[in-house]
């Protein structure tokens, strides 16, 4: 579904509820649409502050493997589900972009890397990186 019809789609369907409802009970079905509505963006706001309150007591962009996290990512997921399956906030890249374009970094302790770039919030490439080989100890060049 497109970005743009994707924004235009909860105000469509709360005014078709508040028209339906006012059609059906008069202003007291106006009213009942307008609460429900109200208690289903309260909701997914709690939704949202609770993933970005756990989110938060992490490292940024730190998780504990990187080809765990990549496993469970799929394109086209949306940035608050992979924030949630990372269970913490990507280090954001800077960069030449595009304007809906962003890139965000994941790290594990291991060295590897997974680089994300999600257009209009959604995910569009997956790519991970492996940690450069250690030099031996021995001390050869």
């Amino acid at each position: 579904m497109p970005p743009a019809l994707r924004s235009l789609l909860f105000p469509a369907l709360v005014l078709a509820l508040c028209y339906a409802g006012w059609k059906s009970y008069g202003w007291q079905g106006l009213l009942l649409a307008v609460l429900m509505s109200s208690f289903w963006v309260l909701l997914h706001f709690t939704k949202l502050m609770r993933l970005l309150r756990a989110a938060a007591n992490r490292p940024l962009g730190a998780v504990d493997d990187v080809r765990a996290l990549q496993g469970r990512l799929k394109p086209g997921m949306p940035m608050h589900e992979v924030v949630r399956q990372a269970a913490c906030l990507g280090k954001r890249q800077e960069g030449p972009s595009e304007e809906a374009t962003e890139d965000f970094v994941w790290h594990d302790p291991q060295g590897r890397t997974l680089h994300l770039r999600f257009d209009h919030g959604r995910l569009r490439r997956i790519e991970r990186r492996e940690a450069p080989p250690a030099d031996p100890p021995g001390g050869q060049p």
